[in-house]
Order: structure tokens, then sequence, then C-alpha cells
């Protein structure tokens, strides 16, 4: 089936910037507030796009002490209730709110654990009685975490999630700023500080994308070497070509490529590398220049000249693979945001109801 791009990917891309900018507006922002959860370990459940954020969340946590697990909702059913019950908190992380595998791990985990729940959504605001008979005050209130200020806005209209992706991590994000800067709340002055930093952001990552001297035309596999720090970021370029068809993607980790996956390479030398990297560590001076002198096409993706934490590192990376994404897919004549698709397929599962 060919591909043709189109204009969407352009709107969506242009708008990219106000519509981000919104979450931190002064006059409407509200907090993504997870004080409620204790140091006790979280089960983070996600499918798709949304499992970007589940990692983003998971770093976010972990940086509080608290022990993550980032599952499919198919994963939820095969784990023994034993293990379960060690979870003391369970975040499913739905953009729509509609997912089938999420509203029935929902249903589980309040009907057989009573533990602390909440769903973070973006169109839909979930209602608690969706979830557990009404009149058990055993069960605590669903926590709705509801990321959309802009309401009053267009929304975006797009195949693959983007504002739906980089909305909810932004507004982690403002939580690890809060949690950096000791403070209970941030004032008008810091919205305003980390949307100028976000308008800098999202200007040096297209700029950095643009550069690359590298046409995608003719690519049928990128390979990606990730490390722990980027795999909200190596997701969101695996996801993004994988759901839109535009390439097969393989995701290495830094080490396991070095213990054979680099064969993948060997048998396929001109395969594009993404190596994404926060800092240069003794294993990236070691691999990277190796595999320059030997591969024609090594493209590092870094946050190396950004001196802020982690938190501003990954985000500022995220927002180049959807940069980069956006590249490949009009090197390919893809619209990445509305690509073709089968109707009859797409329609019929992705609407699944069945059990999990």
């Amino acid at each position: 089936m060919k591909h043709t791009q189109t204009e969407t990917t352009e709107i969506n891309f242009s708008k990219l910037k106000e519509r981000l900018l919104q979450i931190n507006d002064p006059n409407e922002f509200t907090y993504l507030h997870f004080k409620r959860f204790k140091e006790k370990p979280t089960l983070i459940v996600a499918t798709g796009g949304s499992k970007a954020v589940a990692y983003y969340l998971k770093m976010y946590l972990e940086s509080k002490g608290i022990f993550c697990q980032v599952i499919e909702p198919r994963d939820y059913f095969y784990m023994e209730n034993k293990i379960i019950k060690q979870f003391g908190s369970l975040v499913a992380i739905s953009s729509s709110g509609k997912s089938n595998g999420i509203i029935e791990i929902l249903r589980h985990y309040h009907n057989n654990f009573y533990g602390m729940c909440c769903i973070v959504t973006s169109e839909y605001i979930m209602q608690p009685e969706d979830y557990y008979l009404c009149g058990n005050t055993k069960l605590p209130t669903l926590y709705d975490i509801h990321w959309d200020n802009a309401k009053y806005k267009e929304r975006e209209k797009s195949f693959i999630s983007i504002v739906p992706t980089l909305a909810p991590m932004l507004m982690i994000l403002d939580l690890s700023v809060l949690k950096e800067g000791k403070k209970e709340e941030l004032s008008s002055e810091d919205l305003v500080k980390i949307n100028e930093k976000l308008n800098q952001l999202l200007k040096e990552s297209e700029e950095r994308v643009n550069n690359l001297k590298f046409n995608f035309k003719d690519t049928n596999l990128i390979q990606i070497l990730s490390g722990y720090d980027t795999t909200c970021s190596s997701y969101i370029l695996e996801s993004n070509m994988i759901e839109t068809g535009t390439s097969s993607v393989v995701v290495h980790d830094k080490g396991s490529f070095c213990h054979g996956r680099s064969n993948l390479l060997f048998q396929n030398p001109e395969s594009p590398i993404i190596y994404l990297a926060h800092q240069m560590k003794g294993l990236d001076n070691e691999l990277l220049p190796i595999l320059t002198q030997q591969y024609p096409n090594i493209f590092l993706l870094h946050t190396l000249d950004e001196d802020t934490n982690i938190f501003w590192k990954e985000y500022y990376l995220a927002l180049q693979m959807y940069f980069l994404s956006k590249k490949i897919a009009d090197d390919k004549n893809i619209d990445l945001t509305m690509p073709e698709y089968n109707p009859q397929v797409v329609k019929k599962l992705y609407k699944y109801k069945g059990e999990m």
C-alpha cells in the first residue's frame, strides 16, 4: 500500500509549541498530584504510545525512592495475585481513558486489593463507579489525573500521540522542578521560566534533526542504541516508526549490543544507527568511536549541551525523537500523523472489548 505525504503532519507540528505551552499556562495550571504515593512499590500499566509516559513517570517515582514496574495490560493477568498484592499503588495510563485492557485492570485491582489506584487520562474523565460496585465503602475513590488544561483549544488529530504523550510528561517534569526546588507549589514565574526553557528546547531539537545530513528514503531498518536513562525517548521513536509503518526498528541496550547484538549491524551495514546519550560514559567513549570508524550511518542524538537534571534531559531527547520521526517520514513521503492503514484490521482490533 503506497503512503503519501499530506498536510496533517505539518499542521500538528506547527501547533506543537502552542499546545504544549498551554499546559503550563499560569491561568489554567493544575498539578499532577502524586503526593499521595507513599514509598511503596508501584505498578504502572500502559500500552501503545502511553508507555513512553509510563517510563518517564517510573523515572520520576524512582527518584523519590519508590520502586516501579512498567507492564502491558496483558501482563497484569499473568501475574499471581500474591505478586500484585506487593504493589501498594497502581497507575493506569491511557490517552483516551477507554482502553479495554486498562478498564479491566482497574476493575480487578479495585475489587481484589483495595490499594491506591489512579488513572492518567486526557480526552475522557473516568468516573469511579465505572470500576466498582456503588455502595462498597471499603473501596478507595478512583484517583483520576486529567492533564488536559487546554480544553477550549483545538485538539490534536493524529494517528500517533504527540501532545497526548508530551503533555503528561511535561506535567511530570513540572513535579521534578517542584521537587528540585523543594517547593510546595510552582509560582507563575516558575511556570513562565519552564515555558521559556521548553520553547528553547523545541527550537534546538528541530534544528538538530534538520542538520542531519542523511536521507532516510530507502531505509527499511533503523537500529537504536539506548541506555536505562533513555528508555522513554527510545520507545517514542520505536513506537512512532512501527505504528505508522514507516520502518522496522530494533532497540538495543548498549551493553547487550556489545555482547552479540552488533551482528545485526554487521549484516545490515547501511542501516542507520540512532545513538542516544545524555552523557558520555566509559562505554560510550569506547563504543561510539568504533561504530563511527566502521559504519557510515551513525547518528548521535544527545543532550550533552543541556546542563540540567535528567528529567529535562530526557524530555529534550523525547522532543528530538518526535522531530526525527517527522524527518524520517518526510524523507519516505509518509504522513507521520495520519498514515494509511488497513481500516478493517485496525478498526476491529483497536476497539476489541473482550478478555485480555
